[in-house]
């Protein structure tokens, strides 16, 4: 796991490049937004070295050398342990990308954790499946039908 500290540019950025309303499907009604667009800024600044397109789509949010990316952020109050899941609800399992980074960011935005990636091919064969109301390995209910892998099972990124 890679911790990056959040810059109040970053923010800014992420308030100014992503302002939309709830997407279809988002399990929070639009109210965690922010943390998906600020998962998607740190991203392309860790990767700023490569060639970047931010053009997004249903699909992807971005294309890293060529390879399309969907960012899958999550807020947290801890830092994540490898026994959290990372998450693909029901509603995004036809996405055509390449990989899935999952990303952490703190709910007071000061730190974000690049978890790991997958491809979705290797995702939707290793993860597990569960229903809306079932409890989590952390006793929390899960928000909506999905997919969901632990973190230790993730590829690591390279620092």
């Amino acid at each position: 796991m890679i911790t990056l500290d959040i810059t109040k540019e970053q923010i800014s950025r992420a308030e100014i490049l992503y302002p939309f309303g709830a997407l279809n499907g988002s399990i929070t009604n639009g109210r965690s937004n922010i943390y998906g667009a600020l998962g998607e800024v740190v991203v392309m600044d860790y990767y700023r070295h490569l060639d970047i397109d931010t053009e997004s789509t249903y699909d992807y949010d971005l294309i890293i050398d060529g390879h399309k990316v969907d960012v899958k952020t999550k807020h947290t109050t801890v830092v994540p342990r490898d026994f959290y899941l990372c998450s693909v609800s029901d509603w995004n399992t036809t996405q055509a990308c390449g990989f899935y980074f999952f990303v952490r960011v703190m709910k007071d935005m000061s730190k974000a954790f690049l978890l790991g990636y997958m491809s979705p091919e290797q995702f939707y064969r290793d993860a597990f499946w569960k229903k809306k109301g079932e409890i989590d390995v952390n006793g929390f209910d899960f928000k909506s039908d999905g997919y969901h892998i632990k973190i230790s099972d993730l590829l690591r990124f390279k620092a």
